[in-house]
């Protein structure tokens, strides 16, 4: 048996979340709120906490400054029983501020120390060590040798492979993903990024396209709920309705729930009803992870 379930490699940043209020004061002006949650961010530390909720023996590989967020980090990761391996940054720690103005999300970021460590800088040694990996902050075509590399090397070790592409900020969607797709045990995507990627007019033309180049793919949706591609078969999976509060790392949140189900060989719909279920519960407190289920929880739902 493996020492770990899931690697992750990248580092957590931190998120600030300014609960909602009607407008962003003037100049000159301050408003005050209720609250402002201090709490990790990134699909690195929200999906890594979401697993090891779950029972997942989860370990982060990646970079820290230690200044008072990166020490936050740290112990918040030891907090929920994620292990971490770093190696120490000169670059500070990544903030993003998430503003809420009268239900207009908007955010300020700093990446600082946060993609200072990429797949390649895993040593193979701990991959033999790992049943799965999952990768997050893609940036398109400067990543693809490296991104392809890295899963030929997790293949070789004997460890699955699984991505969640993320948005790409830049506006150029390149066609080059679909070259990593082929390869990955399983893609994660949301129905925006995949009319953007495969230049469709319907999400169902979408799902056609990506077939073409994914053999295992979760398609979310939000409140619409979430399809899974698999092997050419399409199922849908059907969304919670529950009073959202934040839905900061919801994604990342459904992700977990994922890779809980498929390393421990759910069917297709158990692991979206997990996923759905973990995304769910996500939303319904402020922060990606601190109310997403433990694995008591989870299989109670199942049931």
């Amino acid at each position: 048996m493996k020492e770990i379930d899931v690697l992750i490699a990248g580092t957590p940043n931190i998120d600030l979340i300014v609960p909602p209020y009607d407008a962003l004061p003037g100049p000159g002006e301050e408003i005050r709120v209720d609250n402002i949650y201090v709490l990790c961010g990134g699909g690195v530390a929200i999906t890594s906490i979401g697993l090891s909720k779950l029972g997942m023996k989860t370990m982060i590989y990646g970079a820290v400054h230690h200044d008072l967020f990166g020490e936050f980090i740290l112990q918040e990761m030891q907090k929920y029983g994620v292990k971490v391996k770093t190696r120490r940054s000169e670059k500070s720690t990544g903030i993003s501020i998430a503003l809420d103005v009268d239900k207009d999300r908007r955010f300020i970021t700093y990446d600082g120390c946060v993609n200072e460590v990429t797949p390649k800088d895993i040593p193979k040694g701990l991959l033999e060590k790992t049943r799965h990996t999952h990768l997050t902050n893609y940036r398109g075509r400067i990543d693809l040798e490296e991104y392809l590399q890295f899963i030929e090397d997790a293949h070789g070790a004997g460890a699955t492979v699984s991505m969640d592409v993320g948005w790409d900020d830049t506006g150029c969607w390149d066609e080059c993903l679909f070259e990593i797709t082929k390869k990955l045990d399983v893609f994660f995507i949301n129905d925006k990024e995949l009319m953007e990627y495969t230049r469709a007019s319907t999400l169902d033309a979408g799902i056609e396209k990506l077939s073409g180049y994914c053999s295992h793919a979760a398609i979310k949706m939000g409140a619409r709920g979430s399809r899974l591609l698999k092997d050419g078969e399409s199922v849908y999976g059907r969304a919670y309705c529950v009073n959202s509060l934040d839905t900061t790392g919801a994604g990342d949140s459904f992700n977990a729930g994922y890779l809980y189900g498929f390393l421990n060989g759910l069917s297709p719909e158990e692991c979206l009803k997990a996923a759905n279920f973990c995304g769910a519960s996500s939303v319904q407190g402020y922060g990606g992870y601190v109310n997403v289920p433990n694995l008591k929880q989870l299989k109670e739902e199942l049931k």
